[in-house]
């Protein structure tokens, strides 16, 4: 993985879907497909979850503020009414990949994991996972993140136990609908290539490969990601270890200032 390809996270999670995609569509049984899906999630309404066709632009006005009736106070002064800061707050959408049988049935569910999912919308992530799995879809959780907190359900204890030297790592969970309480733990170590991870099927059908280097590097190839800012610390930035071995890497490749 190159960190500094997490400066330009949407298109990154948009074409390693898309690349992920078109790669299990070729690989898979002939009896499964490999669909991308995309939703709006909203909060407080009935449905939950809403597909968009179409996007409508709403009234000018809506894009700052409504007019405001200002009546006067008792004592006769009119009422100031004060102007809030406005910041707009970009939502986006959500990105997976369904494999699902010829009889319809949806066997597995892909996320690349967004930095929405490792925070602001880490509980609706959380409960969506936890509904796949009660529904018996298999799992796949592709964190290729270093902001934020990790989504793999141990504790941190038992994790730092488990992976004592792992160092500066990114990881892919796989969960098993036939084993729930269990977890498919891949350590994708930052100097390392990215592993082949199996993606699991519906039983007695088996496990397809998916080779997440190969993935990423026709991400890297064809958004041109070595025009990126590589004197540009990071942020967080890596480990002293790690810092040298980047810089290390960068100079061989003729990225160093």
């Amino acid at each position: 993985m190159n960190p500094f390809m997490e400066r330009r996270w949407r298109d990154v999670h948009l074409n390693l879907i898309a690349f992920i995609r078109s790669e299990l569509g070729v690989e898979l049984p002939e009896s499964y497909s490999a669909l991308a899906e995309e939703q709006v999630n909203v909060i407080g309404g009935d449905a939950g979850v809403y597909y968009p066709d179409i996007s409508i632009v709403d009234e000018p006005w809506k894009r700052g503020l409504p007019p405001v009736w200002t009546p006067e106070h008792e004592s006769g002064v009119e009422r100031v009414v004060a102007e809030p800061e406005i910041v707009n707050v970009e939502t986006p959408p959500e990105r997976w990949i369904e494999l699902r049988h010829d009889d319809g049935t949806l066997v597995t569910v892909i996320e690349v994991i967004s930095p929405t999912n490792r925070e602001s919308g880490r509980l609706a992530f959380l409960t969506k996972r936890r509904d796949y799995i009660a529904a018996g879809v298999n799992v796949v959780e592709i964190d290729l993140l270093r902001q934020g907190r990790r989504l793999i359900d141990l504790d941190a204890r038992d994790y730092q136990r488990r992976f004592p030297n792992a160092g500066e790592h990114y990881t892919v969970c796989a969960i098993r609908a036939g084993m729930p309480d269990r977890r498919e733990i891949y350590i994708c170590p930052l100097r390392q290539r990215l592993p082949v991870i199996r993606i699991p099927l519906r039983p007695p059908d088996p496990d397809v490969p998916l080779d997440l280097q190969k993935m990423l590097d026709r991400v890297y190839e064809s958004g041109r990601y070595w025009k990126l800012n590589y004197q540009e610390p990071l942020d967080p930035a890596l480990p002293e270890a790690e810092q040298s071995w980047v810089a290390e890497q960068l100079n061989k490749s003729g990225f160093a200032a």
